[in-house]
């Protein structure tokens, strides 16, 4: 899927930025600290760009971190071809090397994805080497078969019926390397999601050897009192992993 790539539009308080990236330019937002800080990338979900991470990025910027959200290949602000995930870990090794070395980031730097974001970030780090030290992934498709035959969104299954390769059902599910975990990592699942299946993240926390954090009454998309209950014991996470 060739999603055009238009300028993200401004955001108050945060930068534009455009890292480069394998398949071309990936656009985002960076809202940056004035002093030494830990830094967290940020990852949207499948139909979504960078500004749909803007509050959570700002709950950890306002808690004293630097934070990029960025469009993911295809999405609005970046370069290439959707493809759920499956060059992801190049991806976001380049843009992770490229946030470890702006000014003043400094200390654990956290790869935190939604939904789509956050199987991108969980393959990111248990395929290959990362820059990342923690990861969290919020109701993200750990397996992508389970996805596809108890979603409700139609629309979903449409498109792995269109994006997915023969070998993606397997190698772009993170159940596939949950044993390959290099770096801590927490997910998170609400009980409450009709689009991933709530018992498959369960599995593979269980198999990954992940934290999980179960929140009862969070649907697939949290809402603005979940973000900023997850963004809090995110931070309090981080500091004790």
């Amino acid at each position: 899927m060739t999603i055009p790539g238009l300028t993200l539009p401004k955001l108050p308080g945060s930068e534009r930025v455009n890292l480069p990236g394998p398949a071309g330019v990936l656009g985002g937002y960076l809202w940056r600290q004035a002093a030494p800080a830990p830094a967290a990338l940020l990852l949207h979900g499948w139909g979504q760009d960078a500004g749909a991470m803007s509050l959570p990025a700002q709950l950890l910027h306002a808690a004293g971190w630097h934070a990029l959200s960025l469009s993911q290949r295809g999405w609005r602000g970046s370069a290439g071809c959707d493809d759920y995930g499956r060059n992801a870990p190049a991806d976001l090794g380049a843009a992770l090397n490229w946030l470890a070395q702006q000014p003043l980031v400094m200390g654990p730097l956290v790869l935190l994805g939604f939904s789509m974001g956050g199987l991108g970030a969980l393959l990111a780090v248990s395929t290959g080497e990362t820059r990342a030290t923690h990861v969290v992934a919020v109701n993200p498709p750990t397996d992508l078969r389970a996805v596809y035959d108890q979603s409700s969104l139609s629309l979903l299954r449409r498109c792995y019926d269109a994006v997915l390769t023969p070998e993606q059902w397997r190698q772009g599910s993170p159940l596939t390397h949950a044993g390959g975990l290099r770096v801590p990592a927490l997910v998170v699942v609400g009980a409450r999601d009709h689009v991933c299946p709530p018992w498959a993240v369960r599995h593979y926390a269980r198999v990954s050897g992940a934290r999980l954090l179960e929140r009862p009454d969070m649907a697939h998309v949290p809402e603005a009192q979940d973000w900023a209950d997850l963004m809090e014991a995110v931070a309090l996470w981080v500091q004790e992993a």
